[in-house]
């Protein structure tokens, strides 16, 4: 997944090795592990979570990130309260309903410019646009222009957050040197995400108290500006690595071919399309967007709960939504859980009925106490669904569509949570205070019931079939392959066995196969010498298949081997589909056929 260099496969040693190593076990009838073996496997999830912050890559990106999010809830929660100073809290919905209803069409039209260029760059452009917007609407407040200037920029503001979390979303696996990895930096993410709505509106709070919302604007438009100098960074090293990038990739004329506005309309609409075709994608989009719902509900139902339930006041909804923070991180950190599981669905499924039930339940909660431990769970529901959400999309979606799948999330995303706020009001009004909690709590579950069936299918693999897949995900030039096509790959595998010191392909034959190692160990023979040696996980076998030439290195079992044979049709066929995935492919073969030279 991670091209910091293309010979990701000799750099995924230690962590990744031993996860492969651990799936090839599974894959080989080794026993299943539950119970003690689970609570044995923690330390190795945070060895993985610790990876993420060995990789300076991801170390950047998951700070920009970080400081992305409470710029966002800082800002947002600055310019409700001018807002309502100036208005009341008409002039405050309306200003909020205004800042969230361009991004609702435009994020999925710009996220396709990650589809279309450098990721990496895109996001930097998408940052240090948000740092000088942000500069200038706190200037426009310190020199007090007119309202509807500030307004007009704080809705640029928000269209332009609204612009970065599908990037980011779409970059991480060209970051991430594994699917471990992925799950752990999808896991930091959360945590950034979560971290953000409990700092950025507590920050906002203090900033307002002491210098107004000038200040709120100039710290967040700082923030962004590291964020921007952190992604530049990425961008650097990934250029000094020759790294492939997400549309650099593709041949001339091939990703854009004529046809004016109705080609346009078609890529944009392509991420869309890629939702609707698949039931599964579809289903979680879904469930994702619906507790985005319930996220814009509870902004209100804070205020319910804590002025009208639990008779706290005012100052106590401050103190009732950090319950709900704090829940979300626990949440956010409980997707450790989920690293190194190949089987999903019934994860997500299971987080999202925690989400929903714990705010259903809060409409029995009699005593303050009860509803305090009620909103700690439904946080940790929506932070575990958050996590769990965006690591099943980034394994369905296909990296030509990753950034048009997750602006199509993100215009959802900030629809629902304009009409979860919206729907509070008229809800409490026909049933009541309580009977609110209840109704949006359960409103996730009940949609669980009509997309639930797709979401979980995933899960009915055997475990032979998803150790496969795993194994299939974590050789780089498949991993930008969406789920439904390593599915098919996965499918059509032939499982073989080599004894030790047996051949097994030769050099100067005709290639039909491609390779994944499975368990075993081989060395790659070039005119008699060793090269280099495989290790599970490792896939050999490429370069006959893709440059159509006899196969140019000799591969040698060191000792009994078990492989994953996958026929040239399909292999090509896969490969053909996905600009990133044939140009890691082509980075490959050249720097292994230099290295077999020299080492030859």
């Amino acid at each position: 997944m991670d091209p910091e260099r293309p010979d990701a496969v000799a750099r995924r040693r230690g962590v990744g090795r031993a996860s492969r190593q651990t799936v090839a076990a599974r894959a080989s009838g080794a026993g299943s592990e539950s119970g003690r073996a689970m609570l044995r496997g923690m330390p190795s999830r945070f060895g993985v979570l610790a990876s993420v912050f060995r990789n300076p890559s991801l170390r950047r990106l998951e700070l920009a990130y970080l400081l992305f999010a409470f710029g966002e809830w800082s800002t947002w929660v600055a310019m409700v309260v001018y807002a309502y100073r100036r208005g009341g809290a008409a002039e405050a919905g309306v200003v909020v309903f205004v800042e969230l209803a361009p991004s609702i069409i435009l994020a999925p039209a710009v996220a396709t410019l990650g589809d279309r260029f450098s990721r990496d760059r895109v996001l930097l452009a998408t940052y240090a646009a948000q740092a000088a917007i942000m500069a200038i609407t706190a200037f426009a407040l310190v020199s007090a222009a007119h309202p509807l200037v500030v307004y007009g920029l704080a809705t640029v503001t928000a269209t332009l957050v609204a612009f970065s979390r599908p990037i980011h979303a779409a970059f991480t696996p060209e970051v991430a040197s594994s699917p471990d990895d992925l799950t752990a930096a999808n896991v930091v993410s959360g945590m950034g995400e979560s971290l953000g709505s409990l700092l950025g509106p507590l920050g906002a709070g203090l900033l307002l108290g002491l210098e107004g919302p000038a200040a709120v604007f100039l710290v967040a438009a700082a923030g962004n500006a590291i964020g921007s100098m952190a992604v530049l960074g990425v961008a650097r090293r990934r250029s000094r690595a020759g790294h492939v990038g997400s549309m650099e990739a593709r041949e001339p004329g091939e990703a854009h071919p004529a046809g004016g506005w109705r080609s346009s309309a078609r890529e944009m609409l392509a991420g869309l399309a890629a939702i609707l075709a698949d039931d599964r994608l579809r289903g979680v989009v879904l469930v994702a967007t619906w507790a985005t719902f319930l996220v814009g509900a509870m902004d209100i139902l804070y205020a319910v709960l804590a002025i009208e339930l639990m008779g706290l006041g005012g100052g106590g909804v401050g103190l009732v939504g950090a319950l709900g923070g704090v829940g979300a991180i626990l949440g956010s950190i409980a997707g450790l859980m989920l690293i190194g599981r190949e089987r999903l669905g019934l994860s997500l499924a299971g987080s999202a009925i925690l989400f929903g039930a714990g705010i259903a339940t809060i409409a029995l909660a009699t005593e303050s106490a009860a509803a305090a431990v009620l909103l700690v769970l439904a946080g940790v529901g929506s932070g575990l669904t958050n996590v769990g959400a965006l690591t099943l999309i980034h394994r369905l979606a296909g990296d030509d569509v990753m950034s048009r799948v997750f602006g199509v999330l993100q215009g959802l995303m900030m629809g629902a949570t304009a009409l979860g706020a919206l729907a509070v009001p008229l809800t409490i009004s026909l049933v009541g205070n309580r009977a609110t909690f209840a109704v949006a709590g359960l409103s996730l579950p009940l949609i669980l019931l009509v997309v639930g069936r797709a979401i979980v299918r995933g899960d009915r693999l055997d475990a032979g079939r998803a150790a496969e897949l795993r194994l299939l995900r974590g050789v780089p030039m498949l991993a930008p392959l969406s789920g439904p096509v390593l599915e098919r790959l996965a499918a059509g595998i032939v499982r073989t066995t080599a004894a030790a010191g047996s051949t097994v392909i030769r050099e100067g034959d005709g290639g039909d196969r491609f390779f994944v190692v499975e368990s075993g160990t081989l060395s790659v023979r070039v005119r008699g010498d060793v090269v280099r040696g495989l290790t599970p996980g490792d896939g050999f076998g490429e370069i006959a298949l893709v440059r159509d030439v006899p196969r140019t290195a000799t591969v040698v079992a060191v000792d009994d081997v078990t492989l994953l044979a996958i026929d040239r049709g399909p292999f090509i066929e896969a490969l053909g589909g996905q600009a990133r995935s044939r140009s890691i492919a082509a980075v490959l073969i050249d720097d292994r056929l230099g290295a077999d030279r020299s080492g030859a």
